[in-house]
């Protein structure tokens, strides 16, 4: 939803581009808004079911006989996102039926592949979907390989909807993706475990009736036989569960393909993070997570949890830790994606960067205690493609500035080698440049040739002049979006020193431009930004 305010109105330049649909959406969306026309119609005659049941053999049998089965998948999902984006008002659409109902109840077959249940208000429209998925997946059940259950408000159903529910999971026997958000609990969790042979993501988020034993019924550790979900999980989100650090510890151990294990991180990450420590030192025991966070202040646990995860891509740090706990770049090497907060001294950062940097792909800085050398990134990380940085500050250092001056390259080992030309996005938000005249953001413009997307906290130093001068070493030929706000410190202008030169120098270097912006924090009036716009021949946006 856009909010609409007048200060904030022509804030971003974008061209205009028409970009005709395609024949078959479009056709697809005629004939779905014809049919849900009909279904709209017949709203208030379906208490007895007599109607639903008609309007599904007249339309849907003719969708099953003429149109194959990847073609009903495709208006099963454009005709649920079309229902879900109209308005739901309490006074017109209370007393009768959910549109869906309807729509499901006409359009799903047992053999589709994916489907989506959303928000129902009233219980009855719950229990007639539940109901309808309990009879046609009757008696072989349904083909479905990715289901996603959010239909119900809180945690708390009746007993009616709560046996429905577990009835239609029986049915299941195919889902390799299951989102069943806030009605879990324990006896579902087993359902799931010996129904979804070939279970790979779980996501049963605010289900708190889901517990340890839930967890433990869900692996079959109290069965003869470990269920099948040990040995294909591969991604479980147990978020606002009552689930302990027992129960992860058990996802963890038990299924031995698992990438992720996504839960509230203020509830028992410490404890979690201790178990890994402790069965590595004690048993050298390694798990095949891919991603984890680490806020630790004890360098062994530091240590013990990354020689644990010896398949890790994506590291998380918060520390306050002065040295790298003996880290070498053996013991991960296939992290690309390193978030780095809360530091406090440069030589952990130096150290992280000297051992990860190489291959590094994405790196994220929050909440630095220290400037933050820009080139030594660039220095170290030359595979980089992503930089993101929030609230620190940003700097290079002196003898890089002298390098600049005198050649357009910076020495790296001895090679004559240019800094970050592989970096194709960058954010900096709440960002202070620490140096004048020439900033770490100079640098980032000026050598970062393969830049697609740059959203800023701009600098009173970068003017139209430097601009310019940039784009003559670095014509910035892939460029997409340049997004640039108002410089952060208590003695900064509150805009950027940037005019319609600058719009019109990086509209004829950059032939992918696709917006320009925060014009609002620019020195740009109004009447300059709807010039530009005609002579440009592009629209003005409006910001959110």
């Amino acid at each position: 939803m856009r909010i609409i305010r007048k200060e904030d109105k022509m804030s971003y330049i974008r061209p205009v581009k028409f970009q005709p649909q395609k024949l078959e959406l479009l056709s697809s969306q005629v004939y779905l808004e014809k049919v849900i026309s009909v279904l709209r119609k017949h709203r208030h005659f379906i208490s007895d079911a007599v109607c639903l049941r008609v309007l599904r053999k007249q339309i849907g049998d003719n969708l099953r006989i003429s149109m194959a089965k990847s073609v009903r998948e495709d208006l099963l999902r454009i005709g649920g996102n079309m229902i879900q984006k109209e308005n739901w008002s309490a006074i017109r659409d209370f007393m009768v039926p959910d549109l869906m109902v309807m729509f499901l109840y006409v359009f799903y077959t047992p053999d589709i592949r994916y489907l989506e249940l959303p928000n129902l208000i009233r219980s009855i429209d719950r229990v007639t979907i539940l109901d309808l998925l309990n009879n046609v997946g009757t008696p072989g059940g349904h083909d479905l390989e990715i289901l996603k259950v959010s239909m119900f408000e809180r945690s708390e159903i009746s007993l009616e909807e709560s046996y429905l529910v577990k009835r239609a999971l029986r049915g299941f026997l195919t889902l390799r993706s299951l989102t069943l958000w806030k009605i879990c609990d324990d006896g579902m969790m087993q359902i799931i475990g010996v129904t979804c042979r070939h279970l790979e993501h779980l996501d049963i988020w605010k289900s708190s009736a889901v517990t340890d034993s839930g967890v433990s019924m869900f692996l079959g550790l109290e069965a003869e036989r470990q269920f099948k979900v040990c040995s294909t999980l591969k991604k479980v989100l147990i978020k606002d569960t009552s689930v302990t650090d027992r129960g992860a510890f058990q996802l963890l151990f038990y299924c031995l393909k698992l990438e992720l294990l996504d839960f509230s991180h203020d509830s028992f990450l410490q404890q979690f993070l201790c178990r890994i420590g402790d069965s590595y030192l004690k048993f050298e025991h390694d798990y095949n997570l891919r991603n984890i966070f680490l806020p630790v202040s004890q360098p062994l646990l530091f240590h013990s949890v990354i020689k644990a995860l010896p398949n890790l891509e994506e590291l998380s740090v918060w520390t306050s830790l002065r040295q790298v706990p003996d880290l070498q770049s053996s013991d991960v090497p296939g992290v690309t994606s390193l978030k780095l907060g809360g530091l406090s001294h440069n030589s952990f950062f130096t150290q992280a960067l000297t051992t990860i940097g190489e291959n590094l792909v994405s790196l994220k800085l929050e909440t630095i205690y220290f400037d933050i050398s820009i080139d030594e990134i660039g220095n170290l990380c030359k595979n980089l493609e992503e930089l993101s940085v929030i609230n620190a500050r940003a700097a290079i250092n002196t003898n890089t500035r002298a390098t600049i001056i005198n050649n357009n390259t910076v020495s790296i080992k001895g090679k004559q080698e240019k800094p970050f030309s592989k970096l194709k996005l960058v954010y900096l938000f709440l960002v202070q440049y620490t140096d004048t005249q020439y900033t770490a953001l100079h640098y980032i413009l000026r050598y970062a040739s393969s830049l697609e997307s740059i959203q800023v906290t701009g600098t009173p130093y970068l003017t139209d002049s430097c601009i310019g001068s940039i784009l003559k070493l670095n014509p910035l030929s892939r460029l997409k979006r340049f997004i640039m706000s108002h410089p952060v410190g208590q003695d900064q202008p509150l805009m950027v020193p940037l005019t319609a030169r600058t719009v019109t120098s990086l509209h004829k270097s950059c032939p992918d431009l696709q917006c320009i912006g925060d014009l609002k924090y620019w020195a740009l009036t109004s009447m300059q930004r709807r010039k530009l716009s005609f002579d440009l021949g592009c629209t003005l946006s409006i910001s959110k």
